[in-house]
């Protein structure tokens, strides 16, 4: 049966909708500036609405408004800066007696609207309804001061706006406490734009809420939302307003261009857009740095001005309760001629404070007071320094301003927000001119979370954290007397990042340039360009190597030379891990690097990095053998014993360990070939697998076979380790299960393992395909985000028995697979190995031969395996 037809207000509306949304468009591709679009949009919206009314009028009214009825448009619709798929704001403001009135045309008028294809937000309320609303919920009051009467009664609206503003005004101390509480809790939702991979336009930090934010502050302070206004009552600078304005029209364009692409509502930046974004806006890349990077920078320095600018006309316009401005003023001392400090802030005598705020030199001399006494500078004297540094022209530094910066570097405390400030102030790239290319720059890949600076600075407050922390890392961190060149190396140990050479060689060139820069002595010249260098060196051998051979350790020592350099690259280390993005600094990685640290630091201290390698081992064979089940020393369980090495007897507790052997030797024992069981490791949270193979005279493919079931159950492989004894490999996969993400059920596990130990039982059998099966999970990104190169690397140097092979790449389902695969069919045994899979991006190790046992030396044998692996790494996956 037919539904109703619909009427012809809402057919010519939709029509009116479409070619006009499709006339903005055309606007925009042609080069309109954004305030100009949405203008458009806005008159769009206004005509339709006015047309809807007004119909609604005359279908209940004969055409008459009724009397003391307000229509309204807020919000963004009252801004007049909606973007195409924008919903619209409406609220009918009426008197108590014309409510029955008021719902007939409030019926009609969202009705006819959504049927048109306008998403509303509407409301019906009195005057009192609304202002006692605004009181008590800040998302109601922020709506509300960007109202714009459309139709009705002129005076009922006035009578409206007017009570909202005089009660703002009233209650303007709370009104912007709890703005700024809200719009706090809503970047805690959405991020810190400086910081995001892909920002929200509108609600991250520094996005368009900022900018609504001054507005709502300067209406409940002034009774005024528009900025050109705050700028006559010099409630705003000039440079601020004209900052805010330029940053608007950018920040409005670029949400008008996510609409028009999506063809619907959409204020997320995703990576794939971003690439488009910047190939369609007409970015150029330049040396090392993508098109797609220069317009995030841009992106990024808008949104850093906004958020800057933002929290500033919060803090002018935020009361201090009386009574702590003068406990701190009566408890304060005076530490110079123009210095203050209380208990909690340090600020300048306002006499001295704009000749003060004018020497660079003062100026760090004072956050480096503030940082050794663990104050904040006061707001007051932070604004004086703001608009002077603004007003200052970039010169190189001078010695005293070099030293007075060193001496902030020089502790922790409250370091990483006074280096913010200074980075905003942009006095850090004055002090260091090559920090200015890292502002704003994307590092365009999944694994980073942060743009180069603000991971550079985050790094910094990484390692200050250490000084609260009780773990071994704080110890190391607070036994650093003079921590200087660890701070200063953190902060300038990506500073090499966006040239086309590797970042760690172009970051210990500038390192050293810095150092003589700043005078620092020979040594500690030589120690910042090595840390810097080497900031990699720790990821690097713990999370890609096995660190149970000592060549691995003893190469790693002979790269760091000294306990000292020891405790400042593993401190470095830890704190780029942690500034890296949430949950990088696992449990898994920080028990890899202690476990570094202390092989290391034992062969400094002892010569050895074992103190008695065999003796260790020893020890740990006579406790597990106590806790077998057959105590004759010929059987098969004490034979497997003697077999395995250090690296495995440490791996688990004696009595887990007996276990295990008594499992395998009576599989052994029954004469099967393979054995496969399962437990939950908690320290990486995931399901670790742990198979055994009789390999007999089947050297090579069975590291792939193993890859291939697991692949075949729809199991990824997040890390793999391999240790081959006499006769039997004995490898270990930790695996996420999608279907069983914690404990699978027996006969899951049952299911998995009689996958593996038929598929080595049978090498003939070919691998099952990849299990097929839908999901509702978020779709990957498309290919075309991957920018990154693939990379294969082959070492001979390292080691004495095999060829370190790495490879690079992006992921994708059954890589490793794919890859162990390859190396088998190309005759090459693999000995170890070590899977590191990131999000978007795998670095997998293995430890190789030839067949015969040689290593991989000739440079044509390498190109030839690295064609191969190459190869399989620019495959789209086939769905």
């Amino acid at each position: 049966m037919a539904g109703p037809s619909l009427s012809e207000v809402v057919l010519s509306g939709r029509e009116h909708l479409r070619e006009g949304r499709e006339r903005c468009r055309r606007v925009h591709v042609q080069g309109g500036h954004g305030i100009q679009v949405s203008t458009l949009v806005s008159d769009l919206y206004d005509d339709i609405v006015m047309e809807v009314f007004h119909q609604a009028c005359r279908d209940h009214f004969d055409g008459e408004i009724p009397s003391g009825l307000a229509l309204v448009a807020h919000g963004g619709f009252g801004r007049r800066d909606l973007a195409p798929y924008s919903d619209a704001d409406l609220m009918l403001i009426t008197r108590s007696r014309n409510t029955a009135a008021a719902e007939r045309i409030a019926q009609s008028l969202t009705r006819d609207l959504v049927d048109i294809g306008i998403d509303v937000g509407f409301a019906l309320r009195t005057t009192r309804e609304a202002c006692s609303l605004s009181w008590s919920d800040p998302v109601i009051f922020t709506s509300l001061t960007e109202s714009r009467f459309l139709a009705g009664s002129v005076k009922v609206f006035t009578r409206f706006f007017q009570s909202l503003r005089h009660g703002a005004y009233l209650r303007r101390a709370r009104l912007i406490r709890d703005l700024i509480q809200a719009r706090r809790e809503e970047r805690t939702k959405w991020g810190v734009t400086s910081y995001l991979l892909t920002p929200n336009v509108k609600k991250s930090r520094g996005g368009l809420r900022d900018i609504q934010m001054v507005r709502w502050i300067g209406f409940a302070r002034y009774g005024e939302v528009d900025l050109e206004k705050l700028l006559r009552l010099n409630t705003l600078s000039r440079e601020d307003y004209r900052l805010l304005r330029k940053a608007y029209d950018f920040l409005i364009r670029l949400r008008n261009e996510l609409h028009f692409r999506e063809n619907k509502a959409q204020d997320i930046l995703s990576r794939a857009t971003q690439l488009e974004i910047a190939e369609s806006w007409n970015y150029d890349g330049d040396d090392g740095v993508l098109p797609v990077e220069v317009f995030m920078q841009q992106y990024f320095e808008v949104t850093r001005s906004v958020r800057y600018i933002s929290g500033f006309f919060a803090d002018d316009n935020r009361s201090r309760p009386w009574t702590e401005q003068v406990y701190e003023w009566v408890a304060s001392r005076r530490i110079d001629q123009s210095i203050r400090m209380g208990p909690t802030h340090i600020w300048v005598d306002q006499p001295a404070l704009r000749e003060f705020a004018q020497s660079l030199p003062r100026v760090l001399r004072l956050m480096s007071v503030a940082n050794h006494n663990n104050r904040r500078i006061g707001h007051y004297t932070w604004q004086a320094i703001r608009i002077a540094m603004q007003e200052r022209d970039p010169a190189p530094p001078d010695s005293e301003s070099v030293g007075a910066f060193l001496s902030l570097l020089s502790r922790g405390s409250r370091l990483a927000p006074l280096l913010r400030r200074l980075h905003e102030l942009r006095i850090i790239e004055q002090l260091i001119p090559e920090f200015k290319r890292t502002r704003g720059l994307l590092q365009f890949n999944a694994y980073h979370k942060y743009t180069v600076d603000a991971h550079s600075i985050r790094a910094v407050e990484a390692a200050t954290d250490f000084a609260d922390d009780q773990s071994s890392m704080g110890r190391r961190y607070r036994r650093l007397k003079d921590k200087t060149l660890l701070h200063l190396a953190l902060l300038i140990h990506d500073i090499g990042k966006g040239y086309s050479e590797d970042h760690s060689i172009v970051g210990a060139r500038i390192a050293r340039k810095v150092g003589e820069r700043f005078d620092l002595d020979t040594n500690s010249i030589e120690i910042l360009e090595w840390l810097v260098l080497k900031h990699l060196a720790v990821n690097n051998v713990a999370f890609r190597h096995d660190l149970n051979d000592t060549e691995i350790v003893l190469s790693f020592a002979k790269e760091v030379g000294s306990i000292r350099r020891l405790e400042l690259l593993i401190v470095h280390a830890v704190a780029d891990l942690a500034a890296v993005g949430p949950g990088v600094l696992t449990d898994w990685k920080m028990k890899l690097i202690e476990d570094l640290y202390l092989r290391t630091r034992r062969y400094f201290e002892t010569g050895d990095v074992d103190l008695d390698h065999e003796a260790l081992a020893e020890e740990i064979r006579l406790q597990v053998g106590e806790c077998l089940t057959d105590s004759d020393p010929e059987s098969t369980s004490h034979s497997l014993l003697r077999q395995l090495p250090l690296s495995m007897l440490r791996r688990e507790k004696p009595d887990v360990l007996a276990k295990q052997i008594d499992q395998v030797a009576e599989s052994l024992d029954q004469g099967n070939t393979s054995y496969c069981f399962h437990h939950y490791d908690p320290i990486p949270s995931a399901s670790r697998y742990v198979v055994i193979h009789r390999q007999g005279q089947q050297r090579v493919g069975i590291f792939a076979r193993v890859a291939g079931a697991f692949m075949s159950c729809g199991i990824s492989i997040l890390r793999a380790e391999i240790v081959t004894l006499d006769d039997l490999v004995w490898d270990e996969f930790w695996v996420n299960d999608r279907d069983h993400s914690e404990h699978p059920p027996d006969s899951r596990i049952n299911e998995v393992s009689e996958r593996v130990t038929h598929l080595l039982d049978s090498p003939d059998v070919p691998v099952p395909p990849r299990r097929q099966k839908w999901t509702m999970a978020k779709s990957k990104e498309p290919e075309k985000v991957n920018v990154l190169p693939s990379k294969v690397d082959f070492d001979n140097e390292t080691l004495d028995r095999f060829t370190i092979l790495s490879f690079f790449a992006y992921d994708q389902t059954g890589l490793l697979y794919k890859i162990a695969s390859a190396l088998s069919e190309m005759g090459l045994v693999i000995h170890f190995a070590k899977i590191d899979t990131h999000l978007d991006q795998v670095a997998d190790v293995f430890y190789v031969t030839e067949i015969d046992g040689g290593k991989v030396e000739h440079e044509q044998r390498k190109q030839e395996i690295r064609g191969v692996l190459l190869g399989i790494a620019e495959e789209r996956e086939q769905d």
